[in-house]
């Protein structure tokens, strides 16, 4: 399953104020979004590790 990460808009009437709490908000959003993607690949071959080791011996 994949999930698009969040990420802050500028509303339409945006003040210099709106631009900077974007800009703030937005680096959070792709610093968690990031690690939840490095996270997803970490689990995913880590599985794949212990697949690997439970049916290689068997062979």
């Amino acid at each position: 399953m994949t999930r698009p990460c969040d990420l802050a808009v500028l509303p339409q009437t945006a003040t210099s104020a709106d631009l900077e709490a974007a800009y703030l908000r937005r680096g959070g959003q792709i610093l968690a979004c990031d690690a939840a993607r490095r996270l997803a690949v970490e689990t995913l071959q880590a599985e794949r590790a212990l697949i690997d080791a439970w049916v290689l011996p068997r062979l």
